[in-house]
């Protein structure tokens, strides 16, 4: 079975991959004359880098060398926990995605845990546990909520009527209407009076009192008075805030980076955020300035040095230099991963393109997700299964 070279540099500088698969169809059906664009799809014995068989109704992206794949019995869903081989580690009803190697799983009305490795930590009791995050993962007993930690144990009772994520070692919860925030020991270490919240993220956190929102510290200390009318999370420094019905940016300190006066505005990713203005998209810099005024339809944050754009219909993508690099030419398009993006010209064909703009896998797949941990889920005639850009032995 053939592979995508494990080495980057020779598969950023290969200029076309086809599989056999595709090489046959196409050459077949153009033979016949018929357009290669309409060629059978290759099988499973065809494809040159199939790393895992397909063999799934669905499939997920893999984190911490674990993916959840969905097979179909008789109408009915039966989830798994997969391993880079392949192999099925643990099946269930339901299986939310792994945190730090544990995850919760639903078998018949009742959720439990599991962990990476397919040992159980809590056979299924609880109504409904949440994913973990930073270790915790909400449950549900007789209408309140709590937290438990990895191991199945009930850290923090269920008292409450809403709990949030932990961030930062805090999550939000509800009492009596209100919003205050706990640590992973159960204490209520800011007390609940705000109408609304939002996770801490950069040490700060937005908070709505009375309609308006501001920022607080870990304390509780109100960092940026309560005068916005949305919000959001701080990422690299600044939170894109709403007043008036426009959108700009706060530093830390409170002081504007940029002046509300967009229709739009994202966050910040790898030094730039995308912004709306008369109905076009843009990017702006830490600094506040354009780095390529709004002329796009359609914008996505920077991922690995590139960002989607779309330009009448067709997507491209735009370098931290603010040149489009890679002409918009594709109807749909993912941002990049692991050095690749998933491309499809027409929406029936997926394949990958390297950062050059050049196509490494053409498109032959019904559908194909980004590489994550260098494997990626693609489907061939309504089955997932994993291509790698890995040796295999």
């Amino acid at each position: 079975m053939g592979v995508i070279p494990k080495n980057r540099e020779n598969l950023m500088n290969t200029k076309l991959f086809k599989t056999l698969g595709y090489f046959l169809s196409a050459l077949t059906m153009t033979c016949n004359g018929i357009s290669a664009a309409y060629a059978f799809q290759p099988t499973m014995a065809y494809v040159e880098n199939l790393k895992i068989d397909l063999l799934f109704d669905d499939a997920g992206s893999f984190k911490d060398d674990r993916a959840t794949v969905m097979i179909a019995d008789q109408g009915r869903a039966q989830f798994a926990m997969i391993d880079r081989s392949g192999n099925m580690i643990f099946t269930a009803d339901e299986i939310h995605d792994l945190d730090n190697g544990i995850t919760a799983y639903r078998k018949d009305r009742h959720w439990g845990i599991v962990a990476r490795d397919g040992q159980v930590r809590l056979e299924p009791k609880y109504a409904r546990i949440q994913a973990f995050n930073e270790g915790m993962a909400a449950f549900i007993l007789e209408g309140q909520w709590g937290f438990l930690n990895p191991r199945g144990e009930a850290v923090i009772p269920a008292r409450y009527e809403r709990v949030g994520l932990f961030s930062q070692g805090l999550a939000g919860f509800q009492q009596d209407g209100k919003w205050g925030y706990l640590n992973g020991l159960g204490e209520e270490k800011i007390p609940a009076h705000y109408d609304e919240i939002q996770v801490f993220s950069e040490q700060l956190a937005a908070v709505n009192m009375n309609g308006k929102w501001g920022y607080i510290d870990h304390s509780g200390a109100m960092q940026i008075d309560p005068q916005f009318d949305q919000a959001r999370v701080f990422r690299q420094g600044f939170a894109a805030v709403m007043l008036d019905g426009k959108w700009g940016y706060l530093k830390q300190n409170g002081d504007w980076l940029v002046q509300p006066q967009f229709q739009q505005a994202k966050a910040f990713e790898e030094g730039f955020a995308v912004v709306q203005q008369n109905g076009q998209y843009g990017f702006i810099d830490t600094n506040g300035k354009w780095l390529i005024e709004p002329e796009f339809d359609d914008a996505w944050n920077f991922s690995e040095g590139l960002a989607r754009i779309e330009k009448n219909a067709q997507v491209g993508y735009l370098n931290t230099a603010g040149k489009v690099v890679i002409a918009p030419q594709y109807a749909w398009a993912y941002s990049f991963s692991n050095g690749l993006a998933v491309i499809t010209p027409n929406y029936r064909q997926y394949g990958f393109i390297n950062q050059q703009g050049e196509v490494v896998i053409e498109p032959q797949f019904e559908h194909a997700l980004p590489f994550h941990e260098g494997l990626a889920a693609i489907k061939i005639r309504d089955k997932w299964g994993y291509i790698s850009t890995e040796e295999t032995p």
